[in-house]
């Protein structure tokens, strides 16, 4: 099945201009005021995400938006192009990506010691309480029952996968510059919606994310499915891969 978004972050005053634009031509535009990421479901033709949603759900998991530009904007996600729009967009696309190569323990290590995520990471994100931790477990048992549980394992390949969108070290190259993947499956990865949506890795036009568990519950795109995320720059070009 095909999957097509195209994301926008407006501020107050165009995010009004386009709801009565929508309002005049009959279009009901829904608010997902809790979990963001239901915002990717593919059933919805289009909603938005307001800059409360943020302390939502995912609160600490999704900090990250608080230290980013773009703290207090709006995010708009649409099944088609909003053509009469003229601003920053992000265009995510199902891909047949698959990574060569996942970093090993010390790489990881390496990642989180990077200065770029040092100086973005929230001052929560590490304040894990013990309910979350809860749910990870359970997932966990529930996908991998063979496997025992370790969240301090899970937590680093949490960290590190950010802090490679914001430094990329694990990527493809293309057109001379980087293009960063998600180092990790689902279970491995954390808040994949910062990734998603240009929370974080803004700076690269091109990256490949896959859904983390909270994306698969909610936004119920298929786990360990990578998808394909271009930036405005790129956002008219209908081809994926």
């Amino acid at each position: 099945m095909d999957y097509t978004k195209f994301c926008y972050w407006m501020d107050v005053g165009n995010f009004e201009k386009l709801r009565e634009h929508l309002q005049r031509n009959g279009v009901e535009i829904v608010s997902e005021s809790r979990v963001p990421c239901r915002v990717l479901r593919a059933s919805k033709t289009i909603g938005f995400v307001p800059p409360r949603a943020w302390y939502g759900f995912c609160k600490r998991r999704t900090s990250w938006y608080w230290n980013s530009e773009k703290a207090g904007k709006t995010l708009v996600v649409s099944n088609t192009p909003l053509d009469h729009v003229d601003m920053e967009g992000v265009v995510i696309r199902r891909s047949s990506f698959r990574p060569d190569q996942f970093p090993s323990s010390e790489d990881l290590i390496q990642l989180i010691g990077s200065e770029a995520y040092q100086l973005k990471k929230p001052h929560t994100w590490d304040d894990v309480d013990s309910d979350e931790k809860d749910i990870y477990e359970a997932w966990f048992k529930h996908c991998r029952p063979d496997e025992s549980f370790d969240f301090g394992k899970i937590s680093v390949s949490h960290s590190a996968n950010h802090a490679n969108f914001l430094d990329p070290k694990f990527g493809i190259r293309r057109n001379g510059a980087i293009v960063p993947y998600s180092i990790g499956d689902s279970l491995h990865v954390c808040s994949s919606c910062l990734e998603f949506l240009n929370i974080l890795g803004s700076h690269c036009s091109m990256k490949y994310v896959v859904p983390c568990m909270g994306g698969v519950l909610f936004a119920h795109l298929p786990m360990d499915q990578y998808f394909e995320v271009k930036t405005h720059e790129t956002i008219n070009d209908q081809g994926g891969s």
